[in-house]
C-alpha cells in the first residue's frame, strides 16, 4: 500500500476546492471586476495546485502549472492590464488542470496541451512598436540576454564618463544598492505545527504569501529536526524567521498567512526603530529602472517560478550592498514574544477559529447517519413500549425518555448540519456555461443566480449539476431568441435567465426561468404524435402538452448539434431528479417565457413528521409541510358543480381532500380533522384525516429501492410498533386525487 495514499487523497480533495475557487475569481475578472485580491486568489489556487503536485510527483501536472502560474504572475506584476487579459484562455486552462488532476487521481496517462501552453507562453510577452527578428528562444532566455547586453554595455563604458541618458543605473554602487526601501522593519517567526506537510502546506508558499520584494533576509532554524534515524518525513521541524521592510500596516501582513496558518503558527514583531538607525537613511534613493528592464526582470522571475526560501548560509562579511546588520544576522527564532501581541493577532485568531475545519469521508458520515436512523427507531420502540406499563412504572421513566428524544433530536440536527452544503457549489458553475454558449449562439444572455446558500443534503448537491446543466442549455438554445428576434417581438435584446433555490413545503425547490419564446406546442405535438407518442386524434390540454418534453427522443429543434438535438436532455433531467425522490415540472406561456421547477427532498435520512390517522393506517406528512390543523366542524364546506370539494380558509377558497379516498385506506373513515399543507407551487390545500396521532422523526427509506414505486408517497417509514407507514408527497398525491385515486396495495402491510 502506498505509504502517501492518505495524503495524496486529502491533496486531490484540495485541489477540488482550489480549482473552484480558481474558477470563480476568473470568472469575476471576466465579468469586470478588479479587485487585486482576486487575481491573487487566482495565483495563489495554481500556486498550491503545482506545490502539492511537485511533492507527488505529478510531472504533468506541474509543468502545466508552472506556465499557467507564470501567465497569472504577469497580471500580478502589472505587465499584463487586466483588460487586455485572455480570460477565456485561462478559463480553458483552469479546464485543462482539472483534467490533469483527475487523471493524477486516477494513475491514468495524462493528455498533453501544447496549444494551451503555446497560448499561455504568448501572454506577457513585449510588444515593440517596430518589427523585429523573429527569435525561437523562450521568452524567459531573450529577457535574460537583453539583461545582459545591458549589462556588458553599463561595464566596457568608462567608470568617470558621465551617462549620455538617464538610463536608470546608476555610478555610485553604494548608493544604487545600499538605499533601503521605504518604511520599517517587521520580524515575522514562522512556527508550523508538525504536521504541515500532512496539510499539503510548503513553507515556501507560506513565506511567499510576502511581498518578494519586501523580504530583506530569510532564516531556517533546523536545531529541533531529529537525527536521522528517528525522522518522521511527514513532521515538519523548521523554524523559520523573515525580516521585511515594509510599509504595510500589521493588519495586512497576519492577513497573508489566514489562507496556510494558525494564529498560534506565527508571530508579526514590528523591530524597534533603533534597529533601522545604520545611517543609511540619508542616502538618496536610487533612480527609477527603466520599464523595459523591469518587463525582462518580471518575465525572468515569472519564468522561473516564486523562489524557495533560502536555507542559512555560513555567516559572511557585510559588504557595502548591505541594508542593515539585521540583513546578515536576522532575529533568531527563539527571541521572547512581545508582553502584547498587535491586536490584529486577536482578529487573525477569531477568523481561524471560525474556519477551522476536518475533512471526513462521505461514507464514515453515511455510516453515523444510518446509526442516527436506527436510534431514531428504537428511540419511538421505547416511547411505545413506556406506554403500556403501568401508571406509576411510567412516571419513574417519563423523564428519562424525554430526555433520550431530546438528545436524540440533537445528535439527528448536528449530523445533519454536517451533511449539508449550499447548492453555491453548483450555482457557481452556471456563469461560465451561459458565457460560453452565448458566444457559440450568437446569444445575449444574463443569468441572475438567487438562494446560493440555500443548504441541501451533500448526497442531493453531487446530483444536482447535470440536471441543470440540461436545463440552462436548454433555455440557451430552445427558449431565448436571437438579440434580432428579440428586439422583433418588442424585448430587450439581451435575454434573462434566473436560477433560483429555497426552501418550500419541507423541500429545496429548483427553478429555472427565461424570458424567451416558450414551448412551442404545435410543433412539439406534432412530433409527439409522428412518433407515436400521442394519438392522431387524441386532445391533450396545453400544461399536458409541455410536459412531453420530458419525452426520450423527442425535441423540438430542427437540426442536431453540439449543443442539442437528440431528444436526450430533458429526458436525462428528469430519470436524475425522479431518481433522487424528486420530481420535475414545466410552465410555459408562449412569447413570454419557460419555467423548470425541480422539487426534491432536503435530506435522503431523517424527517420531523406528523404521524396521522385515516381508516385503519398510519401515515406521515412532513411537518415543514403543515400550516395549520383544524375541526371540520368548525370549518364550512362548500361542493363546486364538477364535484370538488372546497373550504373558505382565511378568505381563501381552499380545495379539500378526503386521504382515504385518495389514498385508498382501508377500515370506516370519519376524516373530521383538517390540515392545511403548503404545496411546492406556494398555494395551500386542505387534506381530511381521522385522527392526528403524534409529531415525531422518522426514518426515511425509499420505498422504490425496496418494494416500488407509490404514487402519492415519497417514502416510506418504520414506525415505533414495528410497522410501515406511508410519508405522504402532498404534490403527487393531487396529482394522483386529480387522476380519481388508487386502489390500496394489499403487497404493503401498513402500519395500523
Amino acid at each position: 500500500m502506498d505509504p502517501l495514499a492518505e495524503l495524496k487523497q486529502t491533496f486531490f480533495q484540495e485541489c477540488e476546492e482550489l480549482l473552484g475557487a480558481l474558477e470563480q475569481k476568473l470568472q469575476a475578472l471576466d465579468e469586470g471586476s478588479r479587485d487585486p485580491e482576486d487575481v491573487n486568489a487566482a495565483f495563489r489556487a495554481i500556486h498550491s495546485i503545482k506545490g502539492g503536485a511537485g511533492a507527488f510527483g505529478c510531472t504533468e501536472l506541474v509543468s502545466f502549472a508552472h506556465v499557467f502560474e507564470a501567465s497569472l504572475d504577469h497580471l500580478r506584476s502589472g505587465r499584463v492590464a487586466l483588460d487586455d487579459a485572455p480570460f477565456s484562455l485561462f478559463l480553458r486552462c483552469s479546464d485543462a488542470v482539472s483534467d490533469l488532476v483527475a487523471a493524477a487521481r486516477n494513475d491514468e496517462p495524462a493528455q498533453a496541451r501544447p496549444d494551451l501552453l503555446a497560448a499561455l507562453e504568448k501572454v506577457g510577452q513585449a510588444k515593440p512598436d517596430a518589427p523585429a527578428a523573429v527569435s525561437d528562444e523562450p521568452p524567459g532566455i531573450a529577457a535574460l540576454g537583453n539583461l545582459l547586453a545591458m549589462v556588458e554595455a553599463k561595464s566596457a563604458a568608462p567608470a568617470a564618463s558621465a551617462p549620455a541618458a538617464d538610463d536608470g543605473w546608476d555610478d555610485e554602487p553604494v548608493a544604487a544598492v545600499a538605499a533601503p526601501r521605504p518604511g520599517r522593519e517587521v520580524c515575522v517567526r514562522i512556527n508550523p505545527d508538525s504536521d504541515l506537510f500532512r496539510r499539503v502546506i510548503e513553507p515556501r508558499v507560506v513565506i511567499g504569501s510576502l511581498p518578494d520584494e519586501e523580504i530583506v533576509s530569510v532564516a531556517c532554524d533546523m536545531s529541533q529536526v531529529p537525527a536521522l534515524e528517528a525522522l518522521d518525513v511527514t513532521d515538519c521541524h523548521m523554524r523559520f524567521s523573515v525580516l521585511l521592510r515594509t510599509e504595510l500596516p500589521v493588519e495586512e501582513i497576519v492577513a497573508k498567512f489566514d489562507f496556510t496558518l494558525a494564529n498560534e503558527e506565527f508571530e508579526v514583531e514590528v523591530m524597534p526603530a533603533a534597529a533601522n538607525d545604520d545611517g543609511l537613511d540619508e542616502i538618496a534613493p536610487p533612480s527609477e529602472v527603466p520599464q523595459n528592464v523591469a518587463a525582462d526582470l518580471s518575465a525572468i522571475l515569472a519564468r522561473l517560478g516564486p523562489p524557495a526560501a533560502p536555507l542559512p548560509a555560513a555567516p559572511e562579511a557585510p559588504s557595502a550592498a548591505s541594508f542593515s546588520p539585521a540583513t546578515v544576522a536576522p532575529p533568531p527564532v527563539a527571541a521572547p514574544r512581545p508582553a502584547a501581541k498587535p491586536a490584529a493577532n486577536d482578529a487573525a485568531a477569531a477568523r481561524q477559529r471560525q474556519a477551522v475545519s476536518v475533512r471526513v469521508d462521505l461514507d464514515r458520515i453515511d455510516r453515523l447517519m444510518n446509526l442516527v436512523g436506527e436510534i431514531v427507531i428504537t428511540q419511538s420502540m421505547l416511547v411505545e413500549c413506556v406506554r403500556s406499563l403501568p401508571y406509576d412504572v411510567y412516571a419513574k421513566t417519563a423523564e428519562g425518555i424525554l430526555t433520550l428524544s431530546r438528545q436524540t433530536r440533537e445528535l439527528q440536527d448536528h449530523v445533519m448540519a454536517v451533511r449539508a452544503q449550499p447548492v453555491k457549489a453548483v450555482f457557481q458553475r452556471m456563469p461560465r456555461l451561459v458565457r460560453e454558449l452565448a458566444q457559440t449562439l450568437g446569444k445575449e444572455v444574463k443569468l441572475v443566480l438567487e438562494g446560493e446558500n440555500t443548504e441541501v443534503d451533500k448526497t442531493i448537491i453531487e446530483e444536482l449539476a447535470d440536471p441543470l446543466t440540461h436545463m440552462i442549455r436548454n433555455s440557451m438554445d430552445h427558449g431565448l431568441e436571437t438579440p434580432e428576434e428579440r428586439i422583433a417581438a418588442g424585448k430587450n435584446p439581451e435575454g434573462t435567465i434566473r436560477l433560483i433555490a429555497e426552501h418550500r413545503a419541507g423541500r429545496i425547490v429548483i427553478s429555472v426561468t427565461d424570458d424567451g419564446r416558450g414551448i412551442g406546442r404545435d410543433r412539439l405535438l406534432a412530433k409527439a404524435r409522428s412518433r407515436g407518442l400521442v394519438g392522431a386524434d387524441e386532445r391533450l390540454a396545453p400544461e399536458e402538452i409541455d410536459q412531453l418534453i420530458f419525452a426520450a427522443g423527442l425535441s423540438t429543434a430542427d437540426a442536431v448539434s453540439d449543443i442539442s438535438g437528440r431528444g436526450v436532455g430533458m429526458d436525462v433531467v428528469r430519470r436524475n431528479v425522479e431518481s433522487l425522490g424528486g420530481r420535475i415540472s414545466v410552465d410555459s406561456e408562449p412569447g413570454r417565457g419557460c419555467k423548470f421547477t425541480l422539487a426534491l427532498p432536503l435530506t435522503l435520512a431523517v424527517l420531523e413528521g406528523m404521524v396521522i390517522r385515516c381508516g385503519d393506517d398510519r401515515y406521515v406528512i412532513p411537518i415543514a409541510s403543515v400550516i395549520e390543523t383544524q375541526h371540520l366542524a368548525n370549518t364550512p364546506i362548500e361542493r363546486l358543480t364538477f364535484g370538488q370539494e372546497v373550504l373558505r380558509w382565511r378568505g381563501e377558497v381552499t380545495p379539500l381532500y378526503r386521504l382515504g379516498a385518495v389514498m385508498g385506506s382501508s377500515g370506516t373513515r370519519d376524516e373530521n380533522i383538517i390540515i392545511i399543507a403548503e404545496t411546492e407551487r406556494g398555494g395551500n390545500v386542505g387534506i381530511a384525516v381521522d385522527e392526528i396521532v403524534g409529531q415525531q422523526q422518522v426514518v426515511v427509506k425509499s420505498l422504490e429501492a425496496n418494494y416500488g414505486t407509490v404514487n402519492g408517497a415519497s417514502a416510506a417509514t418504520i414506525l415505533g410498533d414495528g410497522l410501515v407507514a406511508l410519508i405522504l408527497d402532498v404534490d403527487s398525491m393531487l396529482r394522483l386525487a386529480a387522476a380519481g385515486g388508487r386502489p390500496t396495495a394489499p403487497e404493503l402491510k401498513l402500519a395500523g
